[in-house]
């Protein structure tokens, strides 16, 4: 049996719950239109065709849609840097006024609309992230300091 520490099952129940979250009428499958419809909340404009093709190394033959374990697979592919299109829509979603920088305030508010923090969450927090990867000490993440932030291992 493999040993589990307690990052990756931290890691596992916050996939857990936006899994839940894009799982909307929660059958145990997250369907293409589910997914289509999260994207699109996300300010990612996506068809169910392009989410169909995209998902559809993960989609098994029985199933409508992807069951929680196909979606750790995606999750960790687009956080591993296996599809380097997905990390860069990412940046696109987190630049919400497309200037080619992230803010605090934009990291907050995507970080909210995902589900992965409350919308009250300390402005303050989003900032120390920011503060951490921001290389040039310019108060924004480019590009370049997104990939770093997002290639790094979380904080303990």
């Amino acid at each position: 049996m493999e040993s589990t520490s307690l990052q990756e099952m931290a890691d596992l129940n916050e996939i857990r719950r936006m899994y839940e979250m894009v799982d909307e009428n929660a059958d145990g499958e997250v369907s293409v239109s589910e997914m289509c419809g999260f994207m699109n909340k996300l300010r990612i404009p996506i068809s169910e065709e392009d989410v169909r093709f995209m998902l559809s190394t993960s989609l098994q033959k029985d199933c409508s849609g992807l069951r929680f374990e196909q979606f750790v697979e995606v999750y960790q592919s687009i956080l591993n840097n296996k599809d380097h299109k997905a990390r860069d829509e990412s940046f696109g979603v987190f630049d919400e006024n497309k200037d080619g920088y992230i803010t605090s305030e934009e990291l907050q508010h995507v970080l909210s609309t995902m589900g992965l923090i409350p919308l009250s969450q300390d402005l303050q927090q989003c900032e120390q992230m920011i503060c951490r990867f921001d290389l040039d000490r310019n108060g924004v993440l480019d590009f370049a300091e997104f990939k770093i932030m997002m290639s790094s291992e979380p904080s303990p």
